[in-house]
């Protein structure tokens, strides 16, 4: 049999023991804790700012926060991303150019300076800033489409179309990477590529009017009035109140004959705006259309009175000699 008093003896060593490596491991993390740096107050406050959209609130305090630590380079990058808020560009890239000094190997600050640079209409160097950002970041998809809209914009659309593509090829769920593809293709004429385009944006997000709008314009455009018109009607869905949708309808419906349906759209658009001359006058057009003469004189007389003088020569052309008016609709 095993002496109590021994046992005892032991456990009082173990209990011992264990407060040790409490108290060292206490120590430890106050030791751990107490070495850390303290977040820059100042710099805690301008974040708090720029989320409340208090933007030169928040510039203030990053350049405070500068000052007690210069050497820090997202405080640099901080009041870059505000003063891009405030739209100044020239501004901002300095703040970003500062932070790449100090540490060149963060590739948001060079993808935000891009943007800075987009801005500022400086697209050579905003390609440039993304091919660095693509260097630290080659999957990021963002740098891709980025640098695709600068090649865009300086007439590169090869190149331009590449980017896109390889942004789609890490990101194929991003509706806008199909948008911008499909606009450009659009603008290049190659509309079975742009309809392609904008009816996979449909697919990945079915809210979105940019999408069903674009492809009504495609289909427009290449003489598909009925499917335009199908597009821009779940446009309207979107956004009933949008007065462009109802332009963009009623000009399909015209390319099919369909003036009266035509009529309807801008009484619509009448209804939203009465002062908008350019619904007179097209309503006025659609009336002499099927034989409405009375109708259609008093659309373009309205469309007259509210400053589209050249109605007048509508009037005098068919109110007054009989005739169809010879003219087109007005956009």
């Amino acid at each position: 049999m095993k002496n109590p008093s021994l046992q005892i003896c032991v456990l009082k060593k173990q209990i011992l023991r264990n407060r040790e490596i409490y108290y060292v491991f206490a120590v430890l993390v106050f030791l751990f804790y107490s070495c850390m740096p303290a977040e820059n107050e100042m710099f805690t406050k301008g974040v708090e700012s720029y989320e409340k959209q208090m933007y030169r609130t928040a510039i203030d305090y990053f350049s405070q926060a500068i000052k007690d630590e210069p050497g820090n380079s997202e405080f640099y990058y901080y009041r870059a991303k505000t003063k891009m808020q405030l739209d100044s560009c020239h501004q901002a890239i300095e703040d970003y150019s500062k932070a790449i000094v100090l540490n060149r190997s963060v590739a948001d600050y060079f993808i935000n300076r891009g943007l800075a640079r987009i801005s500022c209409q400086n697209f050579y160097a905003a390609i440039l800033d993304f091919d660095y950002a693509q260097v630290l970041d080659s999957t990021n998809s963002t740098i891709y489409f980025n640098r695709a809209f600068a090649k865009e914009s300086i007439g590169e659309y090869p190149g331009a179309i590449d980017d896109y593509t390889i942004a789609i090829s890490y990101d194929s769920a991003n509706y806008k990477y199909f948008i911008n593809r499909g606009l450009l293709f659009s603008f290049l004429d190659s509309s079975k590529n742009a309809i392609k385009d904008f009816s996979t944006a449909v697919k990945i997000n079915s809210n979105n009017i940019n999408a069903y709008k674009n492809r009504g314009d495609e289909y427009y455009k290449t003489g598909n009035y009925a499917n335009a018109i199908a597009d821009y009607s779940s446009s309207i869905l979107i956004e009933p109140r949008n007065v462009s949708l109802y332009y963009s309808r009623a000009e399909a419906k015209l390319g099919m004959g369909e003036f009266l349906s035509a009529v309807v759209d801008y009484t619509y658009i009448i209804s939203l705006d009465q002062n908008d001359a350019t619904a007179y006058y097209n309503r006025g057009i659609c009336y002499a259309n099927i034989n409405m003469k009375t109708n259609a004189c008093e659309d373009f007389n309205r469309a007259g009175e509210l400053g589209m003088f050249e109605a007048y020569g509508v009037i005098k052309e068919y109110c007054e000699e009989k005739e169809k008016p010879k003219v087109k609709l007005k956009k």
